[in-house]
């Protein structure tokens, strides 16, 4: 099919064609005209034998008419007007299928076939075109256009549309065909086809080609070959290389078109179809010739006429048949009408067959109906009892995440707040029975005061753990400068900053706005800074900043610290709750991150680690740009 231009040929495009009409099936069909189905399915099969057995087309087209005009079967009467159309189409009798289509789109518009009259429309354009005519072809395509308007059917419109853009090319010009083109192609874009979409955009490179614009033919039979290579169509795929062959001849560019007409080959080869191969080889010939390979040249030469001979043959046998078939066919429409009454008699009794047939068939029916309802209802009891079993599965799944998450919380209470409370305690207790004097009191407060900062930020992270498992937190988005931020939260760590004597980078452009929820990024960042403080080294560097790159807003805290392995890593990836110590022995239970790897997410961010042991570690939180 690709092979053929569908924008000219349109409907007249020949699919393989069925058997001959030989005598047995031309007598089984002409004895049953006696039903509207009947002639509906032998005009069918009439249409199929166009292309290669015409004569056997008109004598199918000549009895429908006959038994459609005894019924008054309107429908049987224009389809076979439409076939004596595509007969005299064929013989190259111009007028006489205008004729003939004019007669069956007068029917098709009393019955309102719209589709059936705008595919009668398109043919008599398609002739009009043949003729040279084409300002009364555009007439007919666009009124075939004009009629498919309000229909589902992409694929007819397109070729309505790509046949009136043919027109306009030569009634007008190919600027002004142009858009219709492109319509087109939208159509077809509609539907899938990648076959009939490859042809419209190589046929379309083809008119760029024609109009002495190479680039647009380079853009299309690209757009071709794509389209072709997604069919299982081998002659679809030899074509679309067809043309990048001649893309690459007329750009004085051998060595690729070379490599183009090897692929046609291949696939010619694969098609079967022994024209094309005979041409591929004459093709890879003339460019290995032009190449200076002579030996290679001759080689395939010689392929090509053997495959041309075999063409030649073929040919020549097909006529032969062609001809004693006719012969043999009009030697036996005599003796049809004879037959055809003696067969009367038995198509009566078959009625019978039938009827009674047609009763059991009825009586299978029921049965069948019964059984399937009970099946229906055995199927939905089965689908609730597998609907209540997953939300049970469901329920345990929950219910055992909620333990754990209860589990872990009690742990958190029972191993990183008891130690500063008792720390605390002890030393009221000293204090209150005077054991301690000021200048005892004043080396152990820093350290106090830092235990009690540590145990605010475990509980405040729970808290917020717990709120953050609530289903429907609220989310208040707001725009923040993001440097502000960091120095709010700098300034509230700045004792441990300075216990560890860490430097803090800052890389923050003073203008630079987050829309996001505040308060949930500011924990977020402060967990994170935190945990960098807590596991950097003593003059460690901790480095923070904030970019945008394309369509996103990046913030990366780093240091120099002693990392983290890979099975906390993995654990961390699959929100688990991971203890360890840091450097100064300070506890750290995984809270955080788990609290701001949530917190990013509810504002549709990401949360990306990479450490490595004794390196340091990377965190970078990625939020969308809002306007």
């Amino acid at each position: 099919m690709p092979l053929l231009l569908f924008s000219i040929f349109g409907l007249f495009l020949f699919n393989t064609p069925s058997e001959p009409a030989d005598r047995t099936y031309l007598m089984q069909d002409l004895q049953n005209l006696k039903t509207e189905e009947a002639i509906d399915e032998l005009n069918n099969r009439a249409f199929n034998l166009r292309g290669s057995y015409p004569d056997s087309l008109l004598i199918y087209a000549a009895k429908t008419l006959e038994a459609s005009q005894n019924l008054n079967y309107q429908l049987g009467i224009a389809q076979s007007y439409t076939n004596f159309g595509v007969y005299h189409y064929q013989k190259s009798n111009n007028g006489t299928a205008i004729d003939y289509y004019l007669k069956a789109k007068e029917i098709y518009d009393q019955l309102k076939l719209t589709s059936k009259s705008a595919s009668t429309s398109n043919n008599i354009g398609l002739i009009y075109f043949r003729e040279k005519d084409y300002k009364k072809a555009l007439e007919y395509h666009q009124e075939a256009i004009d009629l498919t308007e309000k229909e589902d059917n992409f694929l007819n419109r397109a070729n309505y549309k790509l046949n009136k853009a043919l027109a306009v090319n030569f009634v007008d010009s190919f600027d002004q065909a142009l858009p219709i083109y492109y319509e087109a192609i939208r159509d077809l874009e509609q539907t899938n086809d990648y076959g009939y979409l490859s042809n419209a955009y190589l046929n379309l490179g083809n008119r760029f080609g024609a109009n002495g614009k190479l680039d647009s033919v380079k853009k299309y039979f690209d757009k071709g070959l794509m389209m072709a290579q997604k069919t299982d169509d081998f002659e679809a795929l030899s074509y679309a290389y067809t043309s990048q062959i001649k893309y690459y001849v007329a750009t004085d560019n051998p060595d690729e078109a070379l490599d183009f007409a090897e692929k046609s080959l291949s696939n010619a080869l694969k098609s079967g179809v022994i024209s094309n191969i005979s041409d591929a080889y004459n093709t890879i010939s003339q460019l290995q010739e032009s190449l200076g390979n002579v030996q290679g040249a001759l080689d395939n030469l010689k392929n090509h006429y053997t495959y041309k001979d075999s063409l030649r043959q073929k040919e020549q046998t097909l006529e032969i048949a062609r001809i004693e078939g006719n012969k043999l066919l009009e030697r036996e429409k005599a003796i049809f009408d004879l037959e055809l009454k003696t067969k009367e008699k038995s198509n009566q009794q078959k009625l019978l067959i039938i009827g009674l047939l047609f009763i059991l068939f009825l009586i299978s029916i029921i049965l069948f109906i019964m059984v399937n309802r009970n099946l229906n209802k055995s199927k939905k009891q089965y689908q609730l009892l597998k609907t209540k079993n997953e939300e049970i599965r469901m329920l345990a799944m929950n219910l055992k995440r909620m333990n754990e998450h209860q589990n872990q919380i009690f742990s958190i209470i029972g191993h990183d707040l008891t130690g500063p409370v008792k720390s605390l305690v002890a030393v009221a207790e000293l204090i209150n029975e005077k054991q301690l004097d000021s200048e005892d009191l004043s080396e152990i407060m820093p350290h106090l005061s830092m235990e009690i900062k540590r145990a605010g930020i475990t509980l405040e992270n729970l808290l917020h753990w717990s709120i953050s498992q609530k289903e429907g937190e609220n989310i208040n988005p707001e725009h923040f400068n993001l440097k502000l931020l960091f120095n709010e939260i700098t300034n509230s760590l700045q004792y441990a900053i300075d216990h560890k004597q860490h430097q803090i980078k800052i890389e923050v452009d003073d203008s630079l706005m987050l829309y996001a929820d505040k308060q949930m990024i500011q924990i977020a960042l402060r967990n994170i800074l935190s945990n960098a403080i807590k596991f950097t080294n003593k003059g460690g560097l901790i480095s923070c900043s904030a970019n945008v790159t394309h369509d996103k807003m990046m913030i990366c805290i780093e240091d120099n610290g002693i990392g983290i392995s890979e099975i906390n890593l993995a654990k961390l990836e699959e929100n688990n709750l991971v203890s360890s110590f840091g450097t100064n022995q300070e506890k750290g239970t995984g809270l955080g991150i788990a609290l701001c790897k949530r917190y990013v997410e509810k504002n549709n961010g990401e949360m990306e680690i990479q450490s490595k042991v004794n390196q340091g570690t990377i965190i970078c939180l990625s939020f969308p740009i809002t306007q």
